[in-house]
């Protein structure tokens, strides 16, 4: 077993500076992107308790803009905290600059798959976060020549264009729907809700077929 994949099972470790941090990364039972990504940089945002409040710290002071970027977060963060991180790193990306990403440079989200026992990926381009009004859902749902799918997640559970569904079924819906057309999957999150649960819906997106996801996801 690739030993940097190994050390992911467990709680991960880094040094930063002279101070040891440590970080839970979300573990899912399901299976993601497990391929080695050579040319990588590593994010860290952690979580940390600071004068009896949650808060979350960045750690990028390696990353190069001519690699792929992969995001080590802390599982019990909630969206509100991480989301202004992931703002500000996408902005940094995507500007303009002397030495750009290259074309196979992507994005990643890591976590562990419970049922392999490896580090795996949820892989992402580009996603822009909303946090100043609501996803307007009529909007999509009034558009009859194309396919829309509102997916709502909160502490309380998901819906679907309003209908309540289990996370575990998420697949099976996409797998029963007409496949001749992708249908458009908009997002919209609670903003407490914790970020492995966010993970959690990405990475079983990630592996339904024939959709596509808005790149603009609603955090209120």
């Amino acid at each position: 077993m690739n030993l940097y994949k190994y050390l992911f099972i467990f709680t991960l470790i880094t040094v930063v500076g002279c101070t040891k941090k440590t970080i839970k990364i979300p573990v899912l039972n399901v299976a993601g992107i497990q391929d080695t990504i050579y040319d990588n940089s590593q994010i860290w945002i952690f979580a940390e308790e600071k004068d009896g409040d949650t808060i979350a710290t960045l750690n990028r002071k390696n990353s190069i803009a001519t690699t792929s970027w992969i995001y080590n977060i802390d599982k019990n963060l909630p969206m509100s905290l991480v989301v202004p991180y992931l703002q500000k790193l996408t902005e940094k990306r995507e500007k303009p600059a002397l030495h750009e990403k290259d074309e196979d440079d992507f994005n990643y989200f890591s976590y562990v798959d419970s049922d392999a026992n490896l580090l795996s990926m949820v892989k992402f381009d580009v996603i822009y976060f909303d946090t100043n009004k609501s996803i307007d859902k009529n909007s999509f749902l009034k558009d009859t020549l194309n396919k829309h799918v509102v997916i709502d997640y909160n502490q309380k559970g998901l819906a679907i264009n309003d209908s309540v569904i289990s996370i575990d079924n998420l697949n099976n819906y996409f797998v029963k729907r007409s496949p001749e057309k992708k249908t458009t999957v908009h997002l919209t999150f609670d903003k407490d809700l914790k970020y492995e649960d966010y993970l959690l819906l990405k990475a079983r997106l990630q592996n339904s077929n024939n959709i596509k996801l808005d790149t603009i996801e609603f955090v209120n």
